[in-house]
């Protein structure tokens, strides 16, 4: 059994490039906010979440984005995680399951830390949800941002064209769903979600380019064989 061939297509210098634009971006981010102190970004801040709570007279919509927001609270994605991590495992997708584990993982411990050195108070939210944590950046959006692009390009590779098609709509229709879920129920700030898209797509590049390393440098060895095929 060989690494999925899926590996043999990827561009190196594109994936370089994602990366510290990605990296680019959030440094951007954190400067205009925390720095500089941007007034066109936080107005902007500001007057998309005032906007937003015009649509809170809908109880639909309320109970729709309460629940989409919930569905990637810590304590239920990782239940669902290690359910699709253990069936990775069990179909002997070993590959796939361990650039879950190590993507997701690598990308909570950065936001983690990011979160402690920025430390930026929430929003007011009008459902008094429980948010614990700095504001800056979104760890929702920047999971299910993250999965999405993951799993486009791990699972999907061998089927056909009309279902990568709704494959990916559904992907990235979720993940856009959860991102706009924490500026509606105003838990987070716009700069918040743009700065978790910013870590997911950093992350999964640099999940792509970690694993293409050790491929390359470390596939003769015996761990590596054991581990990943």
């Amino acid at each position: 059994m060989n690494t999925p061939t899926y590996t043999k297509n990827i561009s190196v210098p594109l994936h370089i490039s994602i990366f510290f634009a990605s990296l680019l971006g959030l440094i951007f981010l954190w400067y205009a906010i925390f720095i500089a102190q941007y007034s066109f970004i936080l107005s902007l801040d500001t007057a998309i979440n005032n906007g937003i709570s015009t649509l809170h007279s809908s109880h639909i919509l309320n109970t729709i984005f309460i629940g989409i927001t919930h569905s990637f609270d810590p304590k239920i994605f990782l239940s669902w995680f290690f359910l699709l991590f253990f069936i990775l495992l069990w179909n002997k997708k070993k590959y796939e399951a361990f650039f879950l584990f190590f993507g997701v993982g690598g990308s909570q411990t950065v936001k983690i830390i990011i979160k402690w050195i920025t430390d930026r108070e929430r929003p007011e939210n009008p459902f008094a949800l429980y948010a614990h944590e700095s504001s800056f950046p979104s760890g929702h959006a920047m999971t299910a941002i993250f999965l999405a692009l993951s799993i486009h390009f791990l699972l999907i590779s061998s089927l056909s064209a009309w279902k990568k098609y709704i494959i990916t709509f559904f992907l990235f229709l979720v993940a856009g769903l959860v991102a706009f879920s924490r500026i509606f129920v105003q838990v987070h700030y716009f700069s918040d979600i743009l700065a978790g898209t910013f870590l997911a797509i950093g992350s999964f590049s640099f999940t792509i380019l970690f694993f293409l390393c050790i491929k390359r440098y470390y596939s003769h060895t015996n761990w590596y064989k054991k581990i990943f095929l």
